[in-house]
């Protein structure tokens, strides 16, 4: 069992400590010692998440439709509208309002075109574009690379909307997958985590020496823990640690397991909801890459959720290297529950749940559960870096006795449909913050084996080590209508990186 502290420990400090091993006393364990906390109030960044939002309409008949009802281009919160690749929706920040930033961090999970319940999104894959003389050109590319991103300075084009900051995703209904087509879907999951995604410092207020301020408040009607130093009922949402509506990033299940080709199955022991968010990336290099390792041939695995399952379709042997995070977006429940709850799971489990909850409680109902540890932010930052074909930036972290996973957005500049290869998509903006991808030329090109927007991360125990290839082509192809004539084209390339090395106990 647990050890569970609620109250003073050794530096006189009023916290919850939760220990991953019983014979960890968590009064006296040092707060530096971060690998035996499942859970620890003084932490001084609290990661959740804000809203995941499914996106899987779409526009009615051409035009443009704004929301709430009654709001216009100016008003809405967020909106949608026919474009020539399906349906854009445009998310104003205001349409999470609980977000604290103007760029969070966030990701986009796609499901598999064709209607798929699986999520391809992670796999590696050669696109044909049509110009090319059979075949002879391309890259092969993380399929994040077919998302947008955060964008700052959004404009629609024809006075449809501008969006000082905001999030535009596309969902096609005709979603069939072929050559030209590998990564269309028609049903995303939108995930935006209370986290900075761009150069700002996250607003998580500092852990104060201990002053005699009351920080704690548990009853049937009330659940507050707030940093220590701060009055827990006058304490912002940035003093809070834990409450009904701050809820700590729980992991259900973390591993980096061998994968065979074909299909296989990982048990998580919980049944698991179609919109659990899942951060899984595949590798087959000696050491931990992320979002892939550098391929040139179609690589990964589609996943998807069954029962208390996670599936696995794997192109070949490899490794998948995963998170799978507690959220769901059901709303809590009702009911009489008590606020500390104790039951047997294969050992005592202790629960800290938002006062008036169900038995048992829904997933939105959960603040605190020993067996799923909180993410822990080991290191947080941002660098930018000029041009150079495979530029390295080395991020050393403490990552001693954790599972470290890393999460990172790449910053671009200003662009407009034509930079992310959609030269018909009605939109410009002044900056745009992306899913990284890796984005290997199919045929290099003056020594360039990589294009501009490539980026990856090798991460190891105690450092993460990003490669960059800003001023690199984007494409270096044989034209089909002209064949012999080689040409390349341009990259839309970063010049800065916002990274998170997450981790939890080993």
């Amino acid at each position: 069992m647990v050890r569970t502290m609620i109250g003073i420990d050794s530096t006189g400090a009023a916290c919850i400590k939760i220990m991953k091993n019983s014979a960890d006393d968590p009064r006296s364990t040092p707060d530096s010692q971060r690998w035996k906390f499942l859970y620890n109030s003084k932490l001084g960044i609290q990661a959740n998440l804000c809203d995941i939002w499914v996106v899987n309409t779409f526009q009615a008949g051409n035009g443009v439709t704004y929301y709430p009802p009654g709001s216009n281009s100016a008003t809405c919160t967020y909106m949608s509208l026919t474009v020539a690749q399906g349906t854009l929706w445009g998310f104003r920040n205001t349409a999470f309002p609980t977000l604290r930033y103007n760029v969070p961090l966030f990701d986009v999970k796609a499901k598999k075109g064709g209607g798929s319940n699986r999520y391809n999104q992670q796999m590696v894959a050669w696109t044909d574009s049509g110009e090319y003389y059979r075949g002879q050109g391309g890259y092969y590319a993380v399929g994040n690379y077919a998302q947008m991103g955060w964008a700052e300075n959004m404009v629609l084009n024809n006075n449809l909307g501008n969006f000082a900051y905001g999030m535009p995703i596309i969902v096609t209904q005709s979603d069939g997958i072929d050559a030209f087509n590998r990564f269309r879907s028609r049903d995303k999951r939108l995930n935006v985590w209370n986290l900075p995604g761009n150069n700002v410092a996250p607003d998580d207020a500092p852990v104060l020496a201990p002053n005699g301020t009351k920080t704690i408040k548990i009853s049937s009607t009330e659940l507050k823990i707030a940093k220590p130093g701060y009055n827990v009922d006058t304490a912002t949402v940035q003093q809070m640690a834990f409450d009904a509506s701050k809820l700590p990033v729980k992991v259900i299940a973390a591993a980096d397991i061998a994968l065979p080709a074909g299909v296989s199955y990982y048990e998580t022991g919980i049944p698991l909801p179609d919109t659990v968010a899942l951060d899984v990336h595949f590798y087959d290099s000696a050491t931990i890459m992320y979002p892939s390792n550098p391929q040139v041939l179609d690589f990964g695995a589609e996943y998807w959720f069954d029962g208390s399952l996670i599936g696995f379709e794997a192109s070949k042997a490899m490794r998948a290297r995963f998170m799978l995070y507690m959220e769901d977006i059901s709303g809590p429940t009702g009911g009489s529950n008590k606020v500390l709850r104790q039951f047997e799971d294969g050992g005592r489990v202790v629960q800290f749940l938002r006062p008036g909850s169900a038995d048992p409680p829904g997933w939105a109902d959960i603040v605190i559960d020993t067996r799923w540890p909180q993410v822990q932010i080991l290191k947080e930052g941002y660098f930018a870096f000029g041009a150079g074909n495979g530029v390295i930036t080395d991020i050393p972290f403490d990552g001693t006795g954790m599972f470290p996973m890393v999460k990172y957005l790449t910053h671009h500049g200003a662009g407009n449909g034509a930079s992310l290869g959609q030269n018909n998509l009605p939109m410009s903006w002044s900056a745009m913050w992306r899913l990284p991808f890796v984005k290997r030329l199919k045929y290099p090109y003056s020594g360039q084996a990589h294009a501009g927007e490539s980026t990856f991360c090798e991460l190891t125990a105690n450092n993460a080590r990003f490669y960059t290839f800003a001023g690199n082509v984007g494409d270096y192809y044989n034209r089909g209508d002209s064949p012999g004539t080689w040409q390349t084209s341009g990259a839309y390339a970063p010049g800065g990186i916002r990274y998170y090395i997450f981790g939890i106990p080993a």
